[in-house]
């Protein structure tokens, strides 16, 4: 009996051997996010003032890396403040990600933007350098300001963030106005 099992044990001693090397994780390149959050809704503020509101379905904090980041894999959805104005601006996109640390945020997937004064910004890419104060892309953008008047960027924008100045690369637009009455 002891004979016939001695290769049973062989056999399991081997197999037992490979299956803990493929379970090495320390070789895995997958990076495991340090924190989750589920229906998440973040309030930040500053000095008692409300900043920002934040809305998502999933936030991924990756803190174990070189350059820590913070992704939200099924999209947000974010209120911004400004101290000086009552109403604030709105971001959604399908898929985001931020880097604190360089101050890099990048969204994707139906990005609109909308400024406080009521103008929008659609695009299907999106990056901030939150220390510049900066939006660029390369996608094609669609600027819809609140009285009307729409631009089409083909080959992206460079703007200020609150899109008071901004430059579009083969653009074309409609600009409404009232004719002059004598």
């Amino acid at each position: 009996m002891r004979k016939r099992l001695l290769p049973v044990y062989f056999f399991l001693f081997v197999f037992a051997c490979n299956q803990a090397e493929d379970l090495d994780l320390s070789t895995r390149n997958e990076e495991i996010p340090s924190r989750s959050l589920i229906n998440a809704h973040v309030i930040f503020k500053d000095s008692g003032f409300l900043k920002i509101d934040l809305r998502s379905p999933l936030i991924e904090e990756f803190a174990m890396t070189d350059s820590p980041y913070t992704k939200f894999p099924k999209g947000l959805e974010m209120d911004f403040y400004n101290k000086s104005i009552d109403s604030p601006g709105y971001l959604r996109a399908n898929w985001a990600v931020m880097n604190d640390m360089k101050g890099w945020y990048e969204g994707r997937g139906d990005v609109l933007v909308i400024n406080e004064k009521g103008d929008t910004l659609k695009t299907q890419k999106l990056f901030w350098n939150k220390n510049e104060r900066r939006v660029f892309t390369q996608d094609t953008v669609y600027i819809i300001s609140k009285s009307g008047d729409s631009l089409q960027a083909n080959n992206g924008l460079e703007a200020k963030d609150d899109l008071s100045e901004y430059s579009l690369f083969n653009n074309r637009g409609m600009k409404l106005y009232e004719e002059e009455k004598f």
